[in-house]
């Protein structure tokens, strides 16, 4: 599959101190309940890493500083929980997205590259060579081994249970993806957001067509740390103790 041209797209203009973010939900309070209960394992220092982060797969380059980990995994949940304060991620995909870019940007991310595709794609799926398909190519294993990596957890996980919740709704989701990588002295990351509905027509006598119809976004970003380093202690009190249960380690191998 051929690799999307991307192109430059501004991003719209937001006063921090206005963001505020969505108010903890029914299902928040039963994750945060639960979130004691399972032990996490974490990859050896020095390795990749993955962690599921509400509604998004973050992947992390052994290049990356633990610092540099926190700071993308704190805003990309701030920025998720500021898009779901304004909108459903599901009902309202397209101005989910623009809000959550949004909130990205002004925390210190600066958009490189966009494209978007839209794409219809037969059942069964290879989300991860098709994500993959989607990245730079100093990235596509990372994206690959992560993807594994969370198939490979079980169903009652918190990671799963997180992230299902979060993603999906019925036949249809919005499933986000963003291997982070260093560049030069900066954190970068390519984020994936695909949303996706299942559909399924009669095609003959006990045949049917199961399809998924799949619009992406592609966005590089890369986190002015300067900037980030003035809102980071403000971004981790709004936040508050969600990163606790609404994030959780993925074991790479």
């Amino acid at each position: 599959m051929c690799r999307p041209k991307l192109s430059k797209r501004p991003v719209m203009s937001v006063d921090f101190n206005k963001i505020t973010l969505s108010d903890p939900s029914a299902r928040e309070r039963l994750l945060e309940t639960g979130s004691t209960s399972e032990a996490t394992q974490f990859s050896p220092a020095g390795a990749p890493s993955a962690q599921v982060n509400e509604g998004a797969l973050l992947a992390f380059d052994d290049g990356l500083a633990k610092q540099m980990i926190d700071d993308i995994s704190n805003s990309l949940l701030f920025a998720q929980l500021a898009a779901d304060k304004q909108f459903n991620r599901h009902a309202a995909t397209g101005d989910w997205q623009k809000t959550f870019f949004s909130a990205l940007s002004v925390v210190g991310w600066i958009t490189s590259n966009f494209s978007q595709r839209t794409e219809v794609a037969a059942s069964p799926v290879n989300w991860g060579e098709l994500i993959a398909s989607y990245m730079p190519k100093n990235v596509d294993h990372l994206v690959l081994s992560s993807v594994v990596a969370s198939q490979q957890l079980p169903a009652a996980s918190s990671a799963i249970n997180i992230w299902s919740n979060a993603a999906l709704a019925g036949d249809e989701g919005v499933v986000i993806v963003g291997p982070s990588y260093i560049s030069g002295d900066s954190p970068n990351i390519s984020i994936a957001l695909l949303k996706f509905t299942f559909e399924k027509a009669v095609a003959g006598f006990l045949k049917w067509d199961a399809d998924f119809n799949i619009t992406t976004s592609i966005v590089t970003m890369e986190l002015n740390e300067s900037i980030y380093s003035k809102v980071r202690n403000t971004v981790i009190a709004k936040l508050g103790n969600r990163p606790k249960y609404l994030v959780a380690n993925v074991p790479m191998k």
